[in-house]
């Protein structure tokens, strides 16, 4: 009896087990999986090799250009990013629902940029037409540009990168190099020891601010439409933004220190920076009011009135003012308001009366800009008479000095 009602019961879960099976089977039968046809990528524009389809890291997105304020502003139609391209010929092509819709290519022309402070002045400009050739590009790392307002491509390899300003060892004045290494999969430059002051910081590639495109350097003149694309990031160290739309990156007083510096790139995700923190640094013992700046030469007096032989503009000193300290940037100010300068003369800057401690400008005429100084730097040759005002700073305490003379 009770074997005969333990039968029955394991018939009837039994039967229930293959319903179930059953119907499991038939729901499976009933979902459709999707089949994705056409090239996984995104609506865009991207860099392809010839007769391959484009990857998603190898997009071109909108991105800003400089403008005349050293601001930035948005421009239409005008793409970038920064690739790693293996050597082959390629063209930008154009994805609209996963199907190439317009494939571009042209002429390259190597173009010259004399910006760059460690001399990576040559890039390529391509004149950028629909159905155009496949341009051959050598293995590299590139910022990569289109504009649809010139119809131009621009490929400039990036050989070196660094970080300069306030904060840093070379201040504003020049770059402090970060070396290191970069291939398909990724890239990172690292530099260590390095010291770190109150102040400020970008990163830079191959020592420049921009590639200026407003100027045709083939025909020397203006060119329509031009524009200025960024080779540099500011921001913040979490979250770097492309040139001027990122401030420069702080440094706090409590933040000072010996630092590892590492910048890291990957196709997926772009660049990130990592400032690890390693050692203290010595109080800074540089006292401005100590340091009396004046410009002494012949072009300040080419008189010889004491008979000597020497020109008593190289004998006497004009002093400049010193103005102050602007903890905002870092910077320790002197002035000179109204100096007569002799066209065909020179002179240097010095302090205290003495030439234990001058600067000037290895050689070079002044036409009224903006340059910086040296230790070693020669006299500052004058190009024409004219009266001007001198402006001298320091933003990494006297370690590098820069001076601004606006003609009158």
């Amino acid at each position: 009896m009770h074997i005969k009602l333990l039968t029955t019961r394991l018939s009837v879960l039994l039967a229930l087990c293959a319903l179930i099976t059953m119907s499991s089977c038939k729901k499976d039968d009933d979902v459709t999986i999707p089949v994705v046809t056409g090239i996984n990528v995104g609506d865009g524009f991207y860099m392809a090799k010839k007769d391959a389809d484009p990857l998603a890291s190898d997009q071109l997105v909108a991105e800003t250009v400089e403008d005349a304020d050293f601001g930035s502003q948005e421009r239409a139609g005008f793409l970038a990013n920064y690739l790693y391209l293996t050597a082959g010929d390629y063209n930008m092509v154009q994805i609209t629902s996963k199907a190439v819709t317009a494939t571009f290519g042209g002429t390259a022309t190597t173009v010259t940029d004399t910006g760059s402070g460690c001399d990576y002045n040559d890039y390529t400009v391509v004149d950028v037409a629909a159905d155009g050739a496949a341009v051959t590009v050598a293995a590299g790392f590139y910022k990569v540009t289109y504009d649809a307002l010139t119809s131009e491509m621009v490929l400039y390899k990036i050989e070196a990168g660094g970080i300069i300003g306030s904060a840093t060892p070379g201040g504003w004045g020049s770059d402090t190099p970060i070396p290191g290494t970069i291939s398909a999969t990724g890239g990172s430059w690292e530099a260590t020891e390095l010291t770190l002051r109150k102040g400020e910081f970008k990163i830079r590639f191959n020592c420049r601010w921009n590639l200026d495109r407003r100027i045709d350097p083939a025909a020397g003149f203006a060119a329509a439409n031009g524009y200025q694309l960024f080779t540099n990031f500011g921001g913040s160290v979490t979250n770097l933004e492309t040139g001027n739309d990122g401030a420069n990156i702080p440094v706090t007083e409590e933040e000072e220190g010996v630092y590892t510096v590492k910048i890291d790139w990957l196709p997926t995700s772009g660049f990130n920076v990592t400032l690890t923190k390693t050692g203290d640094v010595a109080p800074i013992t540089f006292v401005p009011d100590e340091n009396q700046w004046a410009v002494i030469g012949d072009a300040t007096n080419s008189n010889d009135d004491d008979m000597d032989g020497t020109p008593d503009g190289w004998q006497t000193d004009t002093d400049m003012n010193y103005e102050g300290f602007d903890a905002g940037t870092n910077t320790y100010t002197w002035k000179a308001t109204n100096i007569a300068l002799e066209g065909d003369k020179a002179f240097k800057f010095r302090t205290n009366d003495s030439w234990d401690n001058n600067i000037g400008w290895g050689q070079v005429e002044l036409m009224g800009d903006t340059a910086d100084f040296s230790d070693d730097g020669g006299n500052i040759k004058v190009a024409n008479t004219a009266s001007y005002d001198i402006i001298l700073t320091t933003s990494d305490d006297g370690d590098n000095y820069r001076a601004s003379f606006t003609k009158l």
